[in-house]
């Protein structure tokens, strides 16, 4: 270029403009991968544009680019709220609802979560991912009813404090709201620092049960959520709880079942029909059951039809009542049993609620965990009120993705029963020996349900004890319920409860 025709300006002004690029030049950050040593960038790169495709199979592809680091979530951000959750869950695959070790550290916990997991557990990881807790013993958490090992659950209840969309407003803000009458708009407690906060439209609050169902397991499902005060706790807000146990026929006399089930109805002491634990040191087993009764499957589980044989024909312990014991419907259930095989008559049922009777609880096995469900939890209508889509009316998104989900765990067992069934009817149509007389040399062959059928009519000397779910328990006599041995009287197990722990204190200061 032909610099010396240029006039004085226009040099001047050319070397200012290259001296704007030189400096942009320097400031610009290095490509990835091409630092210079003992230096740091600090910030990754704007990212390359898409390099042409190259022809060569063997060149490397390029770098995939990097996420930028997940930022803190700041809950201080976000007012709390109290809300309510009713949802189900599948027992079987689970050590019980409530997660263990309240008082263990956090590693603790999750170890023992992957060992025993509990749904609990599941519901705290899925409230966890969500953003919705801060932790779980801050946010106030509270059940409705603990289920056990491998029980079920329709309309469990807890309640705790999770992010909301609403916002902290200042005392001017708030006052001009109350003067407006709308103060039922504003919260304040200890879990916002008692700031005023205002709520939003339940149209316009997070969407709980989408966040929730979408972080949880298909077997745990929330069904609806519910505005609660703060004072609300889903175990003792709630005014009854309501039990199914599901069995089939299966020879048992149904009628003689249901007068012994309406002999639990009304207030009676329940301590021979429960697990006692001395470290909770109970003295009041009174418990109310407001009804108890023994229906027909089939009338109210439409997915459930009669079969043919005995097997096929379904009935439910309806349960009804303010509180239960531990294991208490389970050993309510395993008595029912014994009347229905005819190995105990009703009488029974008023014998072992007859503590001057029957001071000491009999040993007996109660019955199966697997057909337990717990059905619902109520409350007063003040108390809650269930929310289960976002916009009643105009948006169902909620119940379609349930229904869905449901649907097909239903259609995934309800597939895996089928085939069990068709292997059970392989294994009793199979072509066996039939029993002989004895000196006999004949042996004439039919199907193994003939011979099984033979088999236990000529067993006198085996009794089956039917405990529910499938689980049989074979015994060579049966011993009536109130001829069996039985554990010591209740006051005094949890005296000796109290006299080892006093005792152990004792020699742990002593060292």
């Amino acid at each position: 270029m032909d610099y010396e025709s240029w006039t004085k300006d226009e040099l001047i002004a050319k070397l200012r403009s290259l001296d704007v690029k030189c400096n942009e030049h320097v400031k610009r950050p290095p490509p990835s991968g091409s630092v210079s040593p003992g230096s740091t960038p600090l910030a990754d790169p704007a990212p390359p544009s898409d390099p042409a495709p190259s022809s060569d199979p063997a060149s490397p592809a390029p770098p995939r680019k990097r996420k930028g680091r997940m930022v803190d979530f700041d809950f201080s951000r976000f007012p709390q709220r109290k809300v309510a959750f009713k949802f189900s869950y599948l027992g079987w695959p689970y050590h019980g609802l409530a997660r263990q070790g309240n008082s263990l550290t956090s590693e603790e916990k999750h170890q023992i979560e992957l060992t025993y997991p509990t749904v609990e557990g599941a519901l705290f990881k899925a409230l966890a991912h969500c953003k919705l807790i801060t932790s779980e013993t801050t946010c106030d958490y509270s059940r409705c009813g603990r289920t056990d090992r491998g029980v079920s659950g329709f309309g469990q209840v807890v309640a705790m404090y999770v992010r909301s969309t609403g916002k902290f407003i200042t005392e001017e803000e708030a006052r001009v709201i109350v003067d407006a009458g709308q103060e039922h708009l504003i919260i304040r407690d200890a879990q916002n620092g008692g700031r005023p906060v205002l709520l939003p439209s339940n149209e316009h609050e997070l969407t709980y049960i989408n966040m929730l169902n979408k972080s949880l397991p298909p077997e745990i499902r929330i069904h609806a959520w519910s505005p609660v005060a703060p004072s609300f706790s889903a175990r003792f807000s709630c005014k009854s709880r309501f039990y199914r146990y599901f069995f089939p026929q299966s020879g048992l006399d149904i009628q003689a079942m249901q007068e012994a089930a309406k002999r639990y109805e009304g207030a009676h002491d329940f301590r021979n029909f429960c697990r006692l634990d001395p470290a909770k040191q109970i003295k009041n087993f009174e418990r109310i059951v407001q009804s108890a009764q023994i229906t027909r499957v089939s009338g109210q589980v439409k997915f459930v039809g009669d079969g043919q044989s005995e097997e096929g024909v379904w009935w439910q312990l309806e349960l009804r009542g303010t509180a239960f014991l531990w294991h208490q419907v389970r050993c309510m259930m395993a008595v029912l049993f014994a009347v229905g095989q005819r190995l105990e008559t009703p009488d029974v049922v008023d014998h072992m609620m007859d503590i001057q009777m029957t001071n000491g609880k009999p040993e007996y096995e109660m019955a199966s965990d697997l057909p337990l469900v717990l059905a619902d939890c109520a409350f007063d209508e003040k108390d809650v009120k269930w929310i289960r889509v976002r916009s009643p009316g105009r948006d169902s998104t909620n119940m379609v993705v349930l229904d869905r989900i449901v649907s097909k765990t239903w259609g995934e067992l309800n597939t895996q029963a089928v085939i069990a069934s068709a292997l059970l009817q392989t294994v009793r149509d199979t072509q066996a020996p039939m029993l002989c007389e004895r000196g006999s040399m004949d042996i004439n062959y039919s199907s193994w349900s003939e011979c099984r059928k033979q088999l236990l009519e000529a067993d006198t000397q085996t009794v089956r004890v039917i405990l529910g779910g499938g689980a049989i328990k074979q015994a060579k006599k049966y011993t009536p319920i109130m001829l069996r041995n039985r554990a010591e009287p209740v006051e005094l197990r949890n005296q000796a409860w109290l006299e080892r722990k006093t005792a152990n204190k004792r020699a742990r200061t002593d060292e």
